[in-house]
């Protein structure tokens, strides 16, 4: 299933989520939960699935060792959120040439930069697909700071990066969304196995934000890019010249730079996904919300 497909299933089976259910009963017959309506209709679901489900927000990374670089993982039904951070440092990139013929697409000609970066946050997001194991969906995102991340609370800033674009209106859109248009899922992307996907997911999302090419795709097709966006809050960000030049002289030159702020703490970017993504908070706490899980099984 194509990420948009199964972006715009989660939606429907949000929105379409039926009503808590009464119940007159909740049964556990061997390996299965049985539960019966007032009216006499019953579902079934493996005892295994069911507490997977309830205990999906609770504080365990279950049997997937986290990718190094992971700061914090959040869970909320068929949605999970890593939040990935790397330190400063030099990154070499192919940056569109001055002269490049095209903006982006074919046609596009690049050039080699090395840039120093300061701490990139990046907020990769998974769905359950229809077999229940993730995949990345298109939803990601890009920050920047000048510090590395201790809470929950702590800020998030606009990459002035050109392949993060600012979408206009930005209300039910990602803040600085990671253009993966051309991002290839990878074999690891479609293992069998919950947690090499998760993996493979990060890698393909890393490798499509730092390791591939920087256009004007953004600026063409969404508001703006962040790197176009950002030139004007320090002059050694005002060109791409400038900043190689002030990376070579000193690379922790970034850590001084006073970034666009989102006014997003990590939590608060969390929950805006979220919401977006119209991921309910309801919590468990009758035999009806355990009944209604049962149902919406089937």
């Amino acid at each position: 299933m194509e990420l948009l497909e199964l972006e715009a299933a989660i939606k429907r089976q949000n929105q379409a989520r039926k009503p808590a259910v009464p119940v007159s009963k909740l049964v556990v017959e061997d390996t299965e939960v049985v539960a019966t309506s007032p009216e006499g209709t019953t579902a079934r679901m493996p005892v295994e699935a069911l507490l997977a489900k309830v205990t999906a927000g609770q504080l365990s990374t279950g049997d997937l060792i986290l990718p190094d670089g992971v700061k914090a993982v959040f869970s909320q039904g068929a949605i999970t959120i890593m939040v990935w951070e790397s330190p400063p440092r030099l990154h070499q990139f192919d940056w569109i040439a001055n002269d490049s013929p095209a903006g982006y697409g074919q046609g596009t000609t690049y050039r080699k930069v090395r840039l120093a970066l300061p701490y990139v946050i990046m907020v990769a997001v998974f769905a359950r697909n229809e077999a229940g194991l993730p995949q990345l969906l298109s939803k990601n995102e890009c920050f920047f700071r000048n510090a590395p991340l201790k809470r929950l609370e702590d800020e998030l800033f606009y990459p002035a990066l050109l392949n993060c674009s600012k979408f206009t209106p930005q209300e039910g859109r990602p803040l600085s969304w990671i253009c993966t248009q051309h991002l290839q899922p990878t074999p690891t992307m479609q293992s069998a196995d919950p947690a090499e996907r998760f993996r493979g997911g990060l890698d393909a999302l890393r490798h499509c934000l730092l390791e591939t090419a920087f256009n004007l795709s953004s600026d063409h097709h969404e508001g703006a890019s962040w790197f176009s966006l950002s030139r004007g809050i320090d002059p050694r960000l005002s060109s791409v010249e400038a900043w190689q030049e002030a990376s070579a002289q000193n690379p922790l030159f970034v850590l001084e730079i006073p970034w666009l702020q989102t006014n997003h703490t990590v939590r608060q970017l969390v929950d805006r996904t979220f919401t977006h993504l119209q991921v309910s908070k309801t919590r468990i706490t009758n035999a009806s919300g355990l009944a209604r899980i049962i149902f919406n099984h089937h």
